[in-house]
């Protein structure tokens, strides 16, 4: 009876340790998902800023400096 016993707290033990790993994982990939999407408007918006300036052109070229 001791073995099922342990068996059975050892069972339990391992249920919760992957539940928090998949919240763990659904969590990191939601901060993935977030923090690329960030950075796709942070990049376009740099962009947008960057080829509305006046000289931008010459700025980004340095031969012509």
């Amino acid at each position: 009876m001791d073995d099922l016993e342990e068996f059975e707290s050892w069972h339990e033990d391992l249920m919760a340790w992957e539940r928090f790993q998949d919240k763990l994982e659904r969590i990191k990939g939601e901060n993935t998902y977030d923090d690329l999407h960030d950075f796709e408007g942070k990049s376009l918006s740099l962009q947008q800023e960057t080829s509305t300036q006046p000289g931008a052109e010459r700025c980004n070229n340095p031969v012509e400096q």
